[in-house]
C-alpha cells in the first residue's frame, strides 16, 4: 500500500451505513475489540521496506458494532469478517487528507541556489580584486630542488583569437624552411603554362604543358614531349593574361628535357636547388597546369617517396623509353603538369615533373627529373641545341632481370633488339637476340648498371663487353664471347633540326625539314624518340 494511504483512527469514525454491515475479507490481526466505533485501518507499513505481504494469522471473527437485537448480554459468536467496498470508499474519502506539498526539495533547491550564487560572487570578487589590487603574493611550491615560481593572475589559461599576420614575408620556419603559403608565393610567378599546336597529315591538335622560367631574359625549361614536333607554341605567364610566342632552343628526348625561349625581359626566374641533397620523406610541392588552362598554377603537396628510381614508359605507339635516377613523389602529377616544378621546403626547384613517366594505373606515384641530372643537359641545349659529349653503344635493348633469366634459362644482362647502322658494336658482330652480360668486368642487370659503367667516358673511348649468344637450334647451348667496342657520340635525342632552333615555332610549318640520314646513318626520328641509348 502506498505512502499516501495512512489513516488516523481519530478521524475515521464509522458512517451510519457501516453499522451492522459485514465485510467480505477476513479480519486482520491486532484489530480493536468488539464495539470499537472506529473503522479498521491497515497495519502500518515499515518505511523504506516497500511492499509488505498480508499477515498470515487471520482470526476467524471480525469486529464492528453489535447487530440489532443483540442487547448487552454475553457476546455471541461473531460472523466472519466481510469486505464492503462501498463502505471502504466512504471511509477512505473521509480519512484521506489532501497531501501536503513537500517543502524539503524546494528548501534544498533554494539552499543550493544560494550556495552557487555565493560562489559566483566570490569568484567575481576575486576577479575584480585581481584587476585593481597588486599581484597576489601566493606562490606555487615546487620540489626542493627547484625554485619557487610566482604565477601572476595574468598568466591564467585563456583563449586568444589572432588575425593572420600581415606583411611578414621574412617569417620562416626553423632552418630557413618556408611555410606552404610562402613557398607558393615564391615559386608561382616562375611557373608558366604552355600550349602547343600540331598539324600533320591533315590532322591538327593542341597540347598543354607547363614550364619553369630559368632566366629573366626568357629561357624556359620544360619536357621534351610537351614541345616536340610542335608547329606553334604559346607561353602564358602566371597572371593568366600575359602571353608570348615561344620557339624551341633544344630538345633531348632521352631525358625528356627541352628548352624554349620567349622574347621578353624582366621575368621572374626560379631558384634551382641541388637535388642530391634531397632525402626521402621531405615535403615537396608540385606546381603546374593539370588537365586544362582553367587549372593553371595548381599546387599539390606530398613527400619525396623515393630516389634514384628507374622507370620504363610506354608511348601510345607502343615504343618504350627508360628513365633513370628519377625522384618519386606522392604529390599529384597529372597530364598538363609535365614541365612544371617539384619544389622543396626552401622554395627551390629540385625536379622537373614529367607526367609521361607516371606509372600507368598507379595512384600516388609521380616522378620528376632531378635538377642535378637536368643541369648538364639544359646547359648543352642552350649552348649547342643538343647534348654533346654523350656516348652510346649504338643499340636498342631490353633488360633481362633474374626472373626473366630463370624463365628463359638466360644470363642476366641486356637483350639486344637492334644495332645502329655504322656503329662499332655492329661491326664487331653483335646481332639481335645477343645478351650483353658484362661491361668492363661489371655484371649487368639493367640499364642503370650499364649507364654507371659508361658515365665519364667520351666518344672514341672503348669498353670491354661480354656477350652471350643463344644456340641457333632448340636445346642447343649458347656460348659467351668478348669484344672491345669503341663508343660513338650520341647525336640523337632531338627531333628538331638545328636550322629551326632560332626560328619561332609559329613559322615551323613552312620550314619543316627531314633530318639528313647521311649525317646520322640509320636515323629514324620515331625510333630515336623511344629507343634505349645509354650514357
Amino acid at each position: 500500500m502506498s505512502d499516501n494511504m495512512n489513516y488516523n483512527p481519530n478521524e475515521m469514525q464509522d458512517s451510519p451505513e457501516s453499522s451492522g454491515g459485514g465485510y467480505g475479507q477476513p479480519s486482520q490481526p491486532n484489530q480493536p475489540p468488539n464495539g470499537n466505533p472506529y473503522v479498521w485501518q491497515a497495519p502500518p507499513q515499515q518505511e523504506g521496506k516497500g511492499y509488505q505481504p498480508p499477515f498470515t494469522q487471520q482470526p476467524g471473527q471480525g469486529w464492528g458494532n453489535p447487530r440489532a437485537g443483540s442487547g448487552a448480554g454475553p457476546e455471541k459468536e461473531k460472523e466472519p469478517y466481510q469486505w464492503n467496498y462501498a463502505e471502504y470508499e466512504q471511509a477512505q474519502a473521509a480519512a484521506v487528507k489532501p497531501r501536503k506539498k513537500r517543502k524539503g526539495l524546494m528548501v534544498f533547491g533554494i539552499l543550493l541556489g544560494t550556495v552557487l550564487a555565493a560562489s559566483v560572487l566570490v569568484f567575481a570578487g576575486v576577479g575584480i580584486y585581481s584587476t585593481f589590487a597588486p599581484a597576489p603574493s601566493d606562490t606555487v611550491q615546487l620540489p626542493d630542488d627547484q625554485q619557487t615560481v610566482r604565477v601572476p593572475a595574468s598568466d591564467l589559461p585563456s583563449i586568444t583569437l589572432n588575425n593572420k599576420p600581415q606583411n611578414v614575408p621574412d617569417e620562416q620556419l626553423s632552418n630557413g624552411r618556408l611555410t606552404t603559403e610562402q613557398i607558393v608565393e615564391k615559386i608561382q610567378p616562375s611557373i608558366v603554362a604552355i600550349t602547343t599546336y600540331f598539324e600533320t597529315q591533315g590532322y591538327s591538335g593542341q597540347g598543354l604543358g607547363s614550364g619553369i622560367i630559368m632566366r629573366e631574359d626568357g629561357y624556359i625549361v620544360t619536357n621534351a614531349h610537351v614541345v616536340e614536333n610542335a608547329q606553334g607554341i604559346t607561353v602564358i605567364l602566371s597572371d593568366a593574361e600575359t602571353k608570348y610566342e615561344g620557339r624551341v632552343v633544344g630538345i633531348d628526348t632521352k631525358t625528356d628535357l627541352a628548352v624554349i625561349k620567349v622574347d621578353a625581359t624582366g621575368l621572374a626566374p626560379a631558384e634551382f636547388g641541388n637535388s642530391e641533397e634531397t632525402k626521402v620523406g621531405e615535403k615537396v610541392l608540385a606546381i603546374g597546369s593539370p588537365q586544362s588552362l582553367e587549372f593553371a598554377g595548381s599546387v599539390t603537396q606530398g613527400i619525396v617517396s623515393g630516389l634514384n628510381r628507374t622507370l620504363t614508359a610506354r608511348d601510345d605507339l607502343g615504343s618504350m623509353t627508360t628513365y633513370s635516377n628519377l625522384i618519386q613523389t606522392d604529390a599529384a602529377i597529372n597530364s598538363g603538369n609535365s614541365g612544371g616544378a617539384l619544389v622543396n621546403e626552401y622554395g627551390q626547384v629540385i625536379g622537373i615533373n614529367s607526367a609521361k613517366v607516371i606509372a600507368t594505373g598507379s595512384d600516388g606515384m609521380g616522378f620528376a627529373i632531378p635538377t642535378s641530372e637536368a643541369k648538364p643537359i639544359i646547359d648543352d641545349l642552350i649552348q649547342y641545341g643538343r647534348v654533346t659529349g654523350r656516348v652510346m653503344l649504338g643499340i636498342t635493348a631490353s633488360a633481362v632481370d633474374e626472373v626473366r633469366a630463370r624463365l628463359n634459362q638466360w644470363p642476366t644482362g641486356l637483350l639486344v633488339q637492334s644495332t645502329e647502322e655504322g656503329s662499332d658494336i655492329s661491326k664487331k658482330g653483335v646481332v639481335p637476340n645477343d645478351i650483353i652480360t658484362k661491361a668492363d668486368g661489371q655484371e649487368l642487370d639493367g640499364f642503370q648498371s650499364l649507364s654507371d659503367v659508361l658515365d665519364g667516358k667520351k666518344p672514341g673511348d672503348t669498353v670491354e663487353l661480354e656477350v652471350y649468344r643463344q644456340g641457333s637450334r632448340y636445346g642447343e647451348s649458347g656460348r659467351f664471347f668478348n669484344i672491345t667496342v669503341e663508343l660513338m657520340e650520341d647525336m640523337g635525342g632531338t627531333s628538331t633540326p638545328a636550322n629551326q632552333q632560332q626560328i619561332p615555332q609559329q613559322q615551323a610549318p613552312n620550314n619543316t625539314q627531314t633530318p639528313d640520314s647521311t649525317q646520322n646513318p640509320g636515323y629514324d626520328q620515331f625510333e630515336e624518340f623511344f629507343n634505349y641509348f645509354f650514357n
